[in-house]
């Protein structure tokens, strides 16, 4: 395809961001959900309603995490690499500090299961995250893209 095309692509390095989170979303999003579906399904069966609605929360702030850490990543897609990267080692370590707040808070709720919430929305952050990873070794968009007039 000629540059001259219309259907030329051009190739910035906000555009590689932007798809390289779009393609790590597809393939982090069912598996995640079933994750929380497996966890809603087993915590039932162990907690009963508690574990549940545990579960079902677990599970709902995990995803959640989850797609914001994405959103940071396109939102910053127009910034320098370095500041990509902290954006997206902050998401990581945001879920993180996020399990230990949600679980303090859970304290609060002796009706909750404390478990199930926790247990289900560690597994759903760590094979969202795993997806995540898979499909940015596997992406077609990692690619050096050169500025103008450093090539």
């Amino acid at each position: 395809m000629s540059q001259d095309s219309p259907k030329a692509t051009e190739w910035t390095h906000e555009a590689v961001v932007q798809r390289l989170a779009g393609e790590m979303f597809r393939s982090a999003l069912w598996v995640a959900l079933a994750t929380v579906a497996v966890g809603v399904v087993v915590w039932t069966v162990v907690a009963g309603i508690p574990g549940l609605v545990s579960a079902l929360i677990g599970g709902v702030v995990a995803c959640l995490s989850s797609v914001l850490t994405l959103v940071v990543m396109r939102k910053t897609a127009a910034l320098p690499l370095q500041i990509i990267m902290v954006a997206a080692f902050s998401g990581f370590l945001g879920k993180l500090v996020l399990l230990v707040v949600v679980m303090l808070l859970v304290r609060r709720f002796p009706e909750l299961h404390d478990n199930a919430l926790a247990i289900t929305m560690a597994s759903t952050i760590l094979v969202a995250t795993f997806m995540e990873v898979r499909a940015s070794k596997r992406s077609r968009s990692q690619m050096v893209v050169p500025t103008p007039g450093n090539a």
